[in-house]
């Protein structure tokens, strides 16, 4: 090299930074049934919030609630086998940093917010800790909104009997009171009682409308509580069966099956959920019941890699393994 040339760093001073804005993280929460996935699916149809990436969370050993997001948005990561707030923190963390490893790599479009679906029996209060201290959001990602749903025909019964319920109901910013179609006025007003003694959140009883559900990232201020003692351990106290159906069945033995389900758990059946291949359809049917109420079937898009083949989880709460395994064989062999 020639010693008369020399080569000058730049000038720190004269240098420009350029810094990327946060991407906002909004939680979705709310007890078993109350309509979460229902919530972002129709978020996700608002032109508004193009380029928002989904991680679901679910409680149980397969997962479905990413199939019914997918429908509408393909930007989906699932966290199964439990719920994050009684997970280590670094699930969470390694599903922000693999979403933003395949936006890197291309492998994803380059979004710009982010919504996380709990599990229905999810404490918020670890999954905010996990937001607002770990190092990776102050890089990268910064809290938004926790919207919290609730069931207007079940919300009052789940209240008494599930401290969870309350638990998210307390650290909402926002409540979305949901199957209000369903009940009546009185129900209603009795439902919004109940939450307003648990929150003063502003409360909703329609789901946003187009252009209004980018209020779900509006940052959450610092100043939230976060000292709260995390509610005990609450797995033994709930059982979760799954099965994998591997051909169509035929839509009455179905529809007799759920209803049998229905009247012989009661008030134990805290969710069943399911995606089942109809005999002489080409599209999976998607069914939900909660306690005692069944909700009206959905057809789903016809997909190659699922349209013959079902999955279905029941959760449910005093009632034994044993039974709730005998129930999904009945409907499996």
């Amino acid at each position: 090299m020639d010693r008369d040339v020399t080569t000058a760093l730049p000038d720190p001073a004269g240098l420009t930074l350029i810094r990327e804005a946060p991407i906002p993280v909004a939680v979705v929460t709310g007890f078993l049934g109350s309509g979460k996935t229902t919530l972002i699916r129709a978020l996700l149809r608002d032109p508004a919030l193009e380029g928002t990436a989904v991680i679901v969370n679910e409680f149980g050993e397969i997962g479905l609630d990413h199939v019914l997001v997918e429908a509408a948005e393909e930007d989906t990561i699932l966290l199964e086998g439990g719920c994050l707030c009684c997970a280590s923190h670094g699930d969470l963390v390694r599903a922000l940093r693999s979403l933003l490893d395949r936006r890197e790599r291309a492998e994803l479009p380059a979004y710009r917010r982010v919504i996380l679906e709990t599990s229905g029996l999810a404490d918020p209060a670890p999954i905010l800790q996990t937001l607002m201290r770990d190092p990776l959001r102050l890089s990268r990602y910064k809290p938004a909104s926790l919207t919290t749903t609730v069931d207007c025909l079940l919300g009052l019964e789940t209240f008494q009997r599930h401290g969870e319920a309350e638990r998210q109901i307390a650290f909402a910013d926002q409540v979305l009171i949901t199957k209000t179609d369903l009940a009546d006025k009185k129900r209603l007003v009795a439902t919004r009682d109940a939450v307003r003694t648990l929150s003063a959140a502003p409360i909703s009883i329609a789901p946003p409308g187009p252009g209004q559900g980018i209020g779900l990232f509006q940052t959450l201020s610092e100043s939230i509580r976060l000292d709260v003692t995390p509610a005990p351990h609450h797995h033994g106290s709930y059982t979760t069966v799954a099965r994998i159906l591997d051909r169509a069945l035929p839509w009455s033995r179905v529809e007799g099956w759920l209803g049998e389900a229905v009247e012989r758990c009661g008030g134990g059946l805290l969710r069943l959920k399911a995606i089942i291949a109809v005999e002489g359809e080409d599209r999976p049917v998607a069914i939900h019941a909660v306690q005692h109420v069944i909700h009206r079937p959905e057809y789903l898009p016809p997909s190659p890699d699922r349209s013959r083949q079902g999955r279905i989880t029941v959760i449910g709460q005093g009632i034994e393994r044993a039974v709730l395994d005998r129930l999904l064989d009945d409907l499996a062999v």
